[in-house]
């Protein structure tokens, strides 16, 4: 598998460089070979992030951030922001961003757009990408994707995209698959990451966590493939062995309602009287496979982080 070069002279309209970051396990190919069908062909470069694999190479998994392995051999600790375990298949799939986003600084791109290698462009994607870029947009990331919901959720609009709006979403979303982010955001998601155990997305859509502006387009333009998890860690292997405080558990409901007051401050920029503004957005694209759909949501079910 050969990625496209990084080559910093390909830009977008306006001058803006960017650069496309896929991150694809060496055991996927068929994969890779997806990601480059739906996005090899477009303007910008395309890079693929060779992913740690948490199945063949645990050490090189545990490298990337200076991690260890717990007494129990699975898990790294314990993720205090879903109250349960955090694994070793969650720390690989973080690695992966963690590189991607370590590639992105060492390259002279003003913008990275983040793949998971089962991202899939969706009607009206390459456009509003130009449009982001050509425009400017008012977040430091600005996510693309998500797992599928049905209607839509309340939000704050924040631009015009053509068929597609910019908004502030009030209702945090799982998925990482895409997303746009500027410079500093790269430098800032690697300084504050440190040894915390909380999964990509959970970090990602969590402002308090990082302190950085986020926005969404919606409806998504991309979504996940549908294709089986490579790395999805069952449900109850996270949960197991919860014991400790019996405070925990309420510890984690309090701090996770915090957390929902932040990205409400975060959205409404200090401003809680503009809320009251908040309309609907749509989630998914109305004509998203419903085959897609129906594996996606199959896979969140078992293995979600949201």
């Amino acid at each position: 598998m050969v990625a496209s070069r990084i080559d910093a002279r390909k830009s977008v309209p306006g001058g803006r460089p960017l650069g496309l970051f896929a991150i694809n396990l060496d055991r996927s190919p068929d994969r890779w070979a997806a990601i480059e069908a739906g996005f090899g062909s477009l303007a910008w470069p395309l890079h693929r992030v060779a992913g740690v694999d948490a199945r063949n190479d645990p050490q090189a998994v545990l490298s990337v951030r200076g991690a260890a392995l717990a007494d129990d051999g699975q898990g790294l600790g314990w993720n205090l922001h879903r109250n349960r375990r955090f694994m070793l298949t969650e720390e690989a799939c973080l690695a992966g961003h963690v590189m991607a986003w370590r590639q992105f600084l060492a390259s002279d791109f003003q913008h990275a757009l983040v793949l998971e290698d089962d991202a899939a462009p969706q009607p009206g994607f390459e456009q509003t990408l130009r449009s982001l870029l050509a425009k400017g947009f008012d977040a430091d990331i600005v996510k693309l994707e998500g797992i599928y919901r049905a209607g839509g959720r309340r939000s704050l609009p924040l631009a015009s995209l053509g068929d597609h709006q910019l908004v502030r979403s009030l209702r945090p979303c799982s998925g990482a698959a895409a997303y746009l982010l500027t410079r500093p955001a790269a430098e800032r998601l690697l300084a504050r990451i440190g040894r915390l155990l909380v999964p990509a997305d959970d970090f990602l859509w969590t402002p308090s966590l990082h302190g950085l502006r986020l926005a969404d387009v919606s409806p998504w333009t991309v979504m996940q493939s549908g294709a089986a998890s490579v790395i999805a860690t069952d449900r109850g292997e996270k949960q197991a062995r919860r014991g400790g405080s019996f405070m925990r558990g309420p510890a984690t409901a309090l701090r996770r309602a915090m957390e929902r007051l932040a990205l409400l401050w975060a959205a409404c920029d200090g401003r809680p009287h503009i809320l009251v503004k908040a309309t609907m957005a749509p989630w998914a694209p109305d004509d998203y496979n419903r085959g897609n759909k129906t594996a996606v949501c199959a896979d969140d079910r078992r293995s979600s982080n949201g």
